[in-house]
């Protein structure tokens, strides 16, 4: 689940393609050029104290487990790179 400030301002909806970026620990500065993974958006659902959102995304089969961990310590963010019209 993610929070406003991992997602960008327009919503996401189910086949946008997204980029998937490692973000640093809480405090911390970005010192290389961060982790990106290229995803498209499954499906959108808000929490229901409308607090955080979770963005289930498709990725490339190799990509899977990173994309697993990344998400399961927080620090991820995702950019919306295009949308179908």
């Amino acid at each position: 689940a993610l929070a406003v400030g991992q997602l960008p301002a327009e919503p996401l909806r189910a086949g946008d393609r997204v980029r998937l970026v490692q973000t640093p620990a809480e405090q911390a500065e970005v010192t290389t050029t961060p982790v990106t993974i290229d995803a498209a958006v499954q499906s959108v659902t808000n929490s229901a104290d409308g607090q955080l959102v979770v963005v289930d995304v498709v990725v490339p089969s190799a990509k899977a487990a990173e994309v697993a961990a990344r998400a399961a310590t927080g620090r991820v963010a995702v950019v919306l790179d295009s949308r179908e019209r």
